[in-house]
């Protein structure tokens, strides 16, 4: 595995790196096909954003990694899903949470813009996390 470690914010609350590239060595889950998976018996029950968020949470639980050069870690792909209306997810505090008791590498699939993260290009608000009070890095193709 590529040493990340001088990438991630040190000294600070949060430990949030975006990625533009999957990297060799790091299992990335992809969020968006093990929820739907967890999710999809329990479409039509009223308590979906509860369902939904205990599953969301296992999985980061289960997919986390302890590396001996990074430390704890989880890094996660296609997250599209957590923007899900239907499951009413709050990713903001998601990313808080996963960031101060792990690091989180997220594979970045959007945009920043001043401290905004959006899902597409187009920098449309309802696929929007606001990342001002989170500490993060963003890497490109510096790796």
């Amino acid at each position: 595995m590529i040493n990340l470690k001088p990438h991630i914010p040190v000294g600070t609350r949060h430990k949030m790196l975006f990625i533009s590239n999957e990297i060799e060595g790091v299992s990335f889950v992809d969020l968006g096909q093990e929820l739907s998976k967890a999710i999809e018996p329990l479409l039509d029950k009223k308590r979906l954003p509860l369902l939904a968020d205990d599953a969301l949470e296992r999985i980061i639980t289960n997919n986390s990694v302890v590396d001996a050069a990074l430390g704890d870690y989880v890094a996660i792909k296609n997250i599209g899903i957590l923007f899900e209306p239907a499951l009413n997810l709050d990713i903001q505090s998601k990313f808080d949470l996963w960031s101060r008791s792990r690091i989180l590498l997220v594979h970045l699939e959007g945009v920043i813009q001043d401290k905004i993260f959006y899902l597409s290009r187009n920098s449309n608000k309802k696929y929007s996390v606001n990342l001002k009070d989170i500490t993060y890095n963003t890497l490109y193709d510096e790796i």
